[in-house]
């Protein structure tokens, strides 16, 4: 009888121990997740900050399109697709490193 109480005590603690280690791995995944969600927070946040600095100096070159409409837009856009050169230009555009482009 005590070595089936023993063996009884002895399979709760390690359920226990089981169930401990469960909801330490459940915490590091939530975790791990929120880490994840914060990257990508900040990846999205750097983008459109990206898109809106590109919109901008478009704007700021072409002021033109300031008060344009979605459809608007898309139609200077494709009209500059069809100016002599500029899709040539873009097609051999290669960006500068940031060093070469500050001098």
């Amino acid at each position: 009888m005590a070595e089936k109480m023993e063996k009884l005590e002895q399979l709760r603690k390690e359920k226990d121990d089981a169930l401990l280690e469960l909801n330490q791995a459940k915490h590091n995944v939530t975790r791990r997740q929120n880490q994840l969600d914060r990257l990508e927070k900040v990846e999205r946040k750097e983008r459109t900050h990206l898109l809106c600095f590109k919109a901008a100096h478009i704007e700021y070159i072409f002021p033109v399109i300031k008060d344009a409409s979605k459809t608007d837009f898309i139609q200077f856009c494709d009209g500059l697709k069809k100016v002599p050169g500029v899709k040539e230009f873009a097609k051999k555009f290669k960006p500068k490193p940031i060093e070469e482009v500050i001098k």
